[in-house]
Order: C-alpha cells, then structure tokens, then sequence
C-alpha cells in the first residue's frame, strides 16, 4: 500500500514538473515572438503618389463690366454670334427678318451647308481608310466612351463634336465594310433643297450692331446695372446681401456686351478663410462645379474685412471666358487655394518614436543625439523601421507627406518612401522589431 501511495506522489510530481516546463516554455515563446519575432497580425498599406487641396466653398457673384444691346429693329431675330464669342465695335450682332418662315429657311440652309460639308469630307476621305476593323472598333469604343463622360460631366460645350466625331467614325466603318457607299446622290440632292430655299427667303429688314467690342452674351438678368465693377473694392458684406436685380424689359434687349478682358467672382467667407486665401494668392483656382468642368485661373483683387462681422468679402479677378462663363450669375463656387502633391498614408499609421543621430564635432569627436518624432513603420524585410514624416496636408483620415523634404525638416534625414509598405494595424510596434 505504501508503495502504491509513493508511486503515484512520484507520478504527481513528475506531471507538475511537465506541467510547469510547459508553461515556462509558453511564456518564452511569447517573449521570444513578441519582442523578437514580431507577429503576423499586422496590415500594412502601399505608398502612393497622391494629390490633396486645400477647398474654401462659397457662394459667389459674377459682375462683369456689362452694357444692354438694345432692339433697334423690329421683326424676327436671327443672331450673328454666339454666346461668349468677341464681338467688335459697330459688328454685326443681329439680323432682322419680316417673318418666322424666312427664319426657318435660313436656319435649314445653315444645316444643309454643315451636312454638305461633313458628306464632303467624308468621301474625300474615303480612300485613305488603311486601318483594320479591330482598330475602327476599338476607336468607335473609345469616342462612344468619350461622349458618355461628357454627357456625364455636363460639359454641354463638347457634346456636339464629341457626338458628331463618333457619328465619322461610325460612317467610316459602314463605308470600308460595304454596309455604306458614297454619298454624291445624297450631297446632290442637298444642295437642290437649298437653291430652292435660297430662291424663297425674302432679304434681311435690318440689322443690330454693337456699340463695343467685348464679349456678347444674349441674355440680361437686371445684375447687369445693380453691380459696379469699380466699386468692387469697397463691398461689405451687407452691400453683398442687398444686392437686387433691377427690373428689365425682355422685349428692350436683346442681349449684352461684357466690355474688358477682366472679370470678377465676388464670395463671402469667414476671416480665417480669408486669411488662407490670403497666404496663397499667387496660386488660387476658381471652380464652379454645377455650371462647368473647366478649373479658372485667378488672382485675389481685394479682402474686405468687415469691423464687426466674422464675415469677409474677398473679390478675385478672372480674364479666362467661354459660352458658359459667359452665362454665369450667381453659383456655387470652390476656391482652390493650394495644391499638395505627395505621399499618403493613412493617419492610423502614424506614431511617436525615437529616432538618433550621430553627430561628429569639429575635433572629430562622435556623439549620438536622441529626439522623438512623428512617423510610420515601414516593414523593411523581417522587420519594422521606424521613419520620420514631413506632413504638407492633413485630411479627415489620410495626410500627404513630403516625398523630399528639405534637409532641416528631418531629423536624422531618413523618411518613408514611394511603394513602402507602412503598417496601419498591429500591436506592440517598434523600431527593429523582427516579423515573421
């Protein structure tokens, strides 16, 4: 029995000792992976090349330097020009017409002529097709892609060649299959409808000219004589928000002229916006997102601080103009003031370490000089790197780093660099631990 008793205390004793190694040998292993052989639970992200900007939003006031066109002749208007188009001194505007029905002939001789021209081309052209049918298809993809992105970005002022450069191309296609043949038959025929309109159409009962040159725009709103261009300066933000039109009578116009190459964009902001735009007025872009695609280049005419207002009236100056520029009144408007090109990284991937130097005197003496700073993990092989980061933008979740920073915005000169892979998640990090 006392023997029974010994073996199985020996027994006990052995599965304790076992027991115990195990453990020990558990938290070694955790030690060991830890702090040496790091761990696979980390998420890294890909360094890229980025752009970032700095957006001030508002709603602004175009005021142009505008004079009415006048409807010195009575009758049915046919115009000249176009909106946006430059016009000169005692040029051509308007020409008048008795009745709608020599209108339309015109108007149908003006689409006779672009059909005859465009048939024309096409035949002219229909010896030199040296292409394959692939390469047509895939040109036709590209133009149909082409036209759907403008449709798409309201870029209404490209629409109409996007839609007749695919319309070519289809042409094209059907005439090196066969599925098209020439169209002398069909030019012929065009030209007999226009001698026959040409014949019909009763002569012009007058003309409207321009009193100056500038740009014609065939609409008025009543902003045109409630806005002074030289008062501009001046303007608080109480003169911004009693701004009226003035009554016009659409039957006394017919349009206008915006006199000078020079126009204004006039937006209310808070004096720290102000301040931003202040600091970067050699570089500000004006964009209107719901009336066009096209970045406006501009330059800061006047801030006026109001005394007892946070609100601030800031005037920039344009001079870049198109048809709908031209139309623009009162829009939604961001002001780009800066633009940032760099390294973005996400903010879940910043940390503070300590990074070193080392120093040498002039005597040749070394030492080695300690400082914590911002910065990302870099996974370098089997293990993390710590490097420093030189921040030009600071978005909601990312920022942009300088990709070469000046020597004195670094520490001990080493940064993050394009394609890293900088780790965004993982715990217990730091310089020269080893990963698996």
């Amino acid at each position: 029995m006392a023997k029974s008793e010994t073996r199985k205390t020996i027994t006990k004793r052995i599965l304790i000792g076992v027991g115990i190694a195990l453990a020990l040998a558990y938290i070694v292993f955790l030690f060991i992976t830890t702090n040496f052989l790091g761990s696979n639970n980390i998420s890294t992200e890909i360094t890229y090349r980025s752009t970032a900007e700095d957006i001030i939003k508002s709603t602004g006031l175009v005021v142009r330097n505008e004079e009415y066109v006048d409807a010195s002749a009575s009758g049915v208007l046919v115009y000249n020009v176009s909106d946006g188009d430059k016009v000169t001194g005692g040029g051509t505007i308007a020409t008048v017409y008795n009745n709608e029905n020599d209108v339309a002939a015109l108007n149908r001789i003006a689409e006779i002529d672009e059909k005859i021209a465009f048939l024309e081309s096409l035949s002219g052209a229909s010896n030199t097709f040296n292409v394959g049918i692939d390469t047509m298809n895939s040109q036709l993809n590209d133009k149909l892609i082409y036209l759907e992105k403008q449709i798409n970005t309201r870029s209404f002022d490209s629409i109409d060649d996007a839609e007749e450069d695919l319309m070519t191309s289809i042409y094209r296609k059907q005439m090196v299959t066969g599925q098209q043949g020439n169209f002398e038959e069909k030019i012929n025929a065009l030209k007999s409808e226009k001698t026959a309109l040409q014949a019909s159409t009763g002569k012009p009962a007058g003309t409207i000219k321009s009193k100056s040159s500038g740009y014609f725009v065939s609409t008025v709103d009543g902003y045109e004589k409630s806005l002074d261009v030289t008062k501009l300066d001046r303007m608080t933000y109480d003169d911004f928000n009693n701004i009226t039109p003035e009554e016009v009578d659409p039957n006394a116009h017919i349009g206008k002229i915006i006199k000078g190459v020079n126009w204004y964009m006039v937006c209310p902001v808070t004096a720290d916006e102000a301040a931003n735009i202040s600091r970067n007025s050699e570089s500000i872009t004006v964009r209107m997102p719901y009336a066009m695609s096209e970045d406006i280049p501009a330059k800061v005419l006047s801030i006026n601080q109001s005394a007892d207002s946070d609100h601030t009236i800031v005037v920039l100056q344009c001079n870049y103009m198109n048809t709908g520029i031209s139309r623009v009144r009162r829009e939604q408007v961001e002001i780009v003031v800066n633009t940032y090109e760099g390294l973005k990284i996400s903010k879940k991937a910043l940390h503070d370490d300590e990074v070193e130097r080392t120093v040498t005197d002039k005597n040749g003496n070394e030492t080695v000089e300690k400082q914590t700073v911002r910065g990302v993990y870099v996974e370098y092989g089997n293990e993390l790197v710590f490097r420093q980061v030189d921040i030009i933008f600071s978005g909601d979740d990312y920022i942009i780093c300088n990709e070469t920073p000046a020597e004195d915005a670094l520490f001990n000169g080493s940064t993050v660099t394009l394609y890293d892979k900088v780790v965004v998640e993982g715990g217990d990090l730091f310089n020269g631990k080893l990963i698996q």
